[in-house]
């Protein structure tokens, strides 16, 4: 054999392992280096442009760099855009506090604390990058401000100044960002869209060739429904994004939100049939369960390809297809599994078929309807369906608990008003540092799941950026001669709080690194560290956000039973509107304001734990009967007889005392009521005046309620009842 075949074989056997290897680093670590080097191009980009304009402080638009750079373009944008908004407001608001209390410096601070404390409260209830704009607008005071009343003169120079620096490092973001190797969101949302959908698939899929999984305690679909709640959010997220991004992305934002709203019905009635399923294969007869198991699993057919989940809008497109077919034949299909089991059945065996028939068809008719709008990505531009003024999709509302809104408002108020008290009576020389970094720690992590730790992280980040700054200040720079030695000092401060931030374990320590390095970077237009003003500075900035971790400690109740309690209650109210709120109080509303609670408790994150666990069952019984119960008031708009009311109203209002007060006696009242609204609909009376179609769904619905309400392994039993009053 010659040694060109031997290097044949040798290519044979070690090439297709070293492709595997590149591919698998172009996928994983190659994005990471170059989002590192793209955010140390950006930051000196900004510390150029910054020293040929000659301003203060070059590392402010190098901070605004590391604060608003992101690996998607988008993302960069909409960053950018709001931090510029918060600045503006911030300063302009710093302009006024100090005209007008410029010689008073009490008064100053009062009304500071209280325009930082509504600052922190607006960055509660809002999501995103407006939070964060709330938040800047709050600490730009402190930046802007405080200078300002040491001497007045200046406060116009100072908040000019600060304007330009950000306005510079906004600029090097956004154009280092979009110029090299861009990473557009439109992609990562396709990502996202396609990921979700083929998730979804596997597991209507994974219900129906293993069924034994939906009659277990922990029905096979919580825990990917939980995980759903943070994509729902994620998608809204990247979406609000994208907007600014490019016009595929605009012209899609409205088909995004259309799709997250139908994948929020779909994923709730798959789990309303999933219980409905356990309940019956508890109590019910085995042939009833077998049928109705029979009829899903052509379902799941329906969303298979060759035996698997589609993978893009293509395959999607087929899907769709397959579900307009099964729709088609539901109505046969459905009277086959009557018909087997039409002579065994008795009056409540026929209305517990009917019940899972009639959501199995709902549950098809929202699988082709959220299938349709994904596979209506793969259409050509001028084909996709358009979304005219009077038919936008359903907006993502907001739900939080107003309490711990205020609560954040007077933290970050507290914050502020401890370190001024110190700065004041101690006349501290960093007290001005310590105050800025205290608000923005103490008001910037308020809406995280778990503030304590992330604050942790961030004081972990702190001490790594100190002590990096220090080696930067008084062994690098100082052997520092002209721009190209400046830039090989501060690089590998940046690179490395770069690489941190780029994993979500260590995201917030490279935040707290990035932050505090960049601040305590010691040169402006020229070499200025102190040693002396470098430690109080450093001992000043560790302070605070050790004040911060404390204030989280004492005054953030997210994390406590009573906040988890709060929480359920709320959920409980939202079935309470949907029993007596006017119409339309529709679906989508719901899901959206029952999700957006569990998500701002980070209850979701947290399921493991047994208060947490509280509130996610509180979720799924929320939104299993208040969809339940908005589908019977709209079959109720159907009803224009007036003997049929009073029976079903009553039913309703039982149902809301319920969940107003969930007590053993309203339960059992609950009950009560739907046995008395279904007998009232048996009788011959309401055979005579109702339609058939709709007595039946009346039926249907009531049945499922019903049914819901008597399961003893439900949130709704009489055990979790009692040990709701003994909390």
């Amino acid at each position: 054999m010659t040694a060109y075949h031997h290097f044949r074989s040798l290519c044979r056997v070690a090439l297709p392992p070293l492709r595997s290897a590149w591919r698998e680093w172009l996928s994983e670590d190659a994005p990471v280096i170059g989002y590192m080097l793209k955010v140390l191009l950006a930051c000196l980009l900004a510390m150029w442009l910054s020293l040929r304009f000659e301003l203060d402080q070059p590392r402010t638009a190098m901070l605004t760099v590391a604060i608003v750079m992101q690996s998607r373009s988008g993302m960069v944008f909409a960053k950018s855009y709001y931090r510029l908004i918060g600045t503006l407001v911030g300063v302009i608001v710093s302009f006024i506090l100090v005209a007008l209390f410029a010689q008073e410096r009490i008064p100053f601070l009062l009304y500071m604390a209280l325009w930082i404390g509504l600052c922190t409260a607006g960055s509660m209830i809002y999501r995103n990058h407006q939070s964060y704009a709330f938040v800047l607008a709050g600490y730009t005071l402190c930046i802007v401000g405080l200078p300002a009343t040491l001497a007045p003169g200046q406060t116009f120079n100072i908040g000019i100044t600060r304007i330009s620096e950000i306005l510079i490092g906004l600029f090097s973001a956004t154009l280092v960002s979009d110029l090299i190797f861009p990473q557009r969101m439109w992609n990562m949302m396709l990502t996202s869209v396609r990921r979700r959908f083929s998730d979804f698939s596997d597991l209507l899929r994974t219900a129906a060739v293993n069924p034994a999984t939906v009659r277990t305690p922990e029905a096979v679909s919580e825990p990917a429904l939980l995980r759903f709640i943070g994509d729902i959010f994620r998608l809204e997220t990247f979406r609000a994004s994208a907007v600014m991004e490019n016009d595929a992305s605009r012209q899609n934002r409205l088909h995004l939100s259309q799709m997250n709203n139908e994948f929020m019905q779909v994923s709730t009635s798959f789990h309303a049939f999933e219980q409905l399923l356990k309940r019956q294969s508890r109590h019910g007869r085995p042939d009833i369960g077998a049928a109705l198991l029979g009829i899903y699993r052509k379902l799941a057919d329906s969303v298979s390809l060759d035996g698997r989940s589609a993978h893009n809008e293509q395959e999607a497109l087929q899907i769709s297809r397959q579900l307009s077919g099964y729709r088609k034949r539901f109505a046969q299909i459905a009277a086959d599994a009557r018909s087997e089991l039409a002579h065994t059945l008795s009056d409540r065996d026929r209305i517990e078929l009917d019940t899972g028939i009639e959501l199995l068809e709902r549950l098809s008719d929202e699988l082709y309807t959220y299938a349709k709008t994904y596979s209506a990505f793969a259409a050509p531009k001028d084909r996709k369906p358009t979304t005219s003024l009077n038919q936008q999709a359903p907006q993502q509302e907001m739900h939080f608990d107003t309490l711990a809104v205020a609560l954040a408002g007077l933290r970050g108020a507290l914050a502020l008003a401890i370190l001024s008290a110190v700065w004041i009576l101690t006349d501290w020389r960093s007290g001005i540092e310590a105050i800025t970094l205290g608000v923005i720690t103490s008001t910037l992590f308020a809406t995280s799941p778990s503030p304590g730790h992330t604050v942790k992280q961030f004081f972990i980040g702190a001490v790594l950026g100190t002590i990096l700054a220090y080696f930067c200040n008084f062994h690098w720079l100082t052997q520092a001669q002209g721009f190209l030695l400046l830039a090989i000092a501060v690089s590998p401060g940046i690179m490395l709080a770069a690489w941190l931030t780029t994993r979500p374990s260590t995201a917030v320590v490279g935040s707290g690194m990035f932050m505090v390095y960049l601040m305590h970077i010691g040169f402006n237009s020229t070499y200025s560290a102190n040693p002396v003003t470098f430690m109080n500075d450093a001992i000043a900035d560790l302070l605070a956000v050790l004040l911060s971790g404390v204030l989280f400690s004492l005054i953030d109740l997210s994390n406590s039973r009573w906040s988890k309690l709060r929480t359920a209650q709320s959920l409980r109210r939202l079935v309470v509107s949907a029993c007596r709120d006017a119409l339309p109080f529709r679906r989508a509303r719901l899901e959206s304001a029952a999700r957006d609670l569990v998500q701002r408790a980070g209850s979701a994150q947290r399921i493991a734990e047994e208060q947490d666990q509280l509130i996610v069952d509180w979720l799924l019984s929320t939104l299993e009967i208040g969809h339940a119960v908005i589908a019977l008031r709209e079959y109720l708009q159907e009803v224009h007889d007036s003997i049929v009311p009073p029976p079903m109203l009553k039913c309703l209002d039982a149902i809301a005392n319920l969940y107003d007060d969930p007590t053993p006696a309203h339960r059992q009242d609950a009950i009560s009521s739907i046995d008395l609204a279904m007998q009232h609909l048996s009788t011959d009376a309401m055979r005579l005046v109702l339609m058939q179609s709709t007595r039946h769904k009346l039926m249907t619905m009531l049945h499922f309620i019903h049914s819901a309400l008597l399961d003893e392994e439900s949130v709704l039993s009489v055990n979790a009842i009692k040990r709701l009053e003994n909390r």
